[in-house]
C-alpha cells in the first residue's frame, strides 16, 4: 500500500469518527420529551378530526359535492 492510500483511509477513518462522535453527542444531550405539549397538541388534532368528520358524514355534504362536480 503506498502512502496516498495510507494517508487517505488515515484521514477517511478520522472524517468516520468525528460524524459518529457528533451524532451520539447530539441524541445525549437531545432534550426530553415534553409530555404534557404532546398529549394537548394530541387533543386538539382529535377535536379537529372530530369536526372533519362530523362536515363529511352530514347528510348536505354530499349533495353539495355533487352539484359542485356538475
Amino acid at each position: 500500500m503506498d502512502k496516498l492510500t495510507a494517508v487517505t483511509l488515515i484521514m477517511l477513518a478520522a472524517f468516520a469518527a468525528q460524524v459518529l462522535t457528533s451524532y451520539f453527542r447530539s441524541q445525549r444531550t437531545r432534550s426530553p420529551i415534553d409530555v404534557k405539549a404532546l398529549s394537548d397538541e394530541n387533543s386538539a388534532l382529535k377535536a379537529r378530526i372530530a369536526a372533519l368528520e362530523a362536515i363529511v358524514t352530514e347528510p348536505g355534504y354530499e349533495l353539495k359535492r355533487e352539484i359542485s362536480r356538475l
